[in-house]
């Protein structure tokens, strides 16, 4: 986590434009999101993937990424740890990630995020904070 600590809405800021990947850019939408789906990841106990310490080789985590065309939309993914999975059978890394996705959408769920439908197992994508129509 982060070295100085923090609340959780802290560490989640700290670690809102670590946790993506492949870098991208968020717009100011894509932020706000990103920060509060990252603090729920801390609240369960999660961390989030750091770009930083993926360069160390530590590259378990939670991690973001924009959705292309959408202003407002944030793959959240699973990233397991590469060194791992080279010595676990592709079926199991395979049920691992599932596992870890079905459960990150039940999370982002259950704190009342508009998560997209999508194929059980598959990295949630979030639209929003909450579903539009939920009270």
């Amino acid at each position: 986590m982060h070295p100085q600590g923090g609340d959780h809405r802290t560490q989640a800021r700290y670690f809102a434009h670590l946790a993506v990947p492949g870098g991208e850019a968020f717009t100011g939408l894509q932020e706000e999101l990103a920060c509060a789906v990252l603090e729920v990841v801390l609240l369960a106990g999660l961390p989030p993937y750091n770009i930083e310490a993926a360069a160390d080789g530590e590259e378990t985590g939670v991690g973001l990424s924009p959705v292309p065309g959408r202003r407002h939309g944030l793959r959240v993914l699973w990233r397991q740890d590469a060194t791992a999975a080279l010595h676990l059978p592709a079926a199991l890394v395979h049920a691992q990630q599932a596992a870890m996705h079905q459960a990150l959408r039940t999370i982002l769920s259950a704190h009342r995020f508009w998560v997209e439908d999508g194929p059980a197992g598959e990295a949630p994508v979030v639209l929003g904070l909450t579903r539009p129509g939920a009270t």
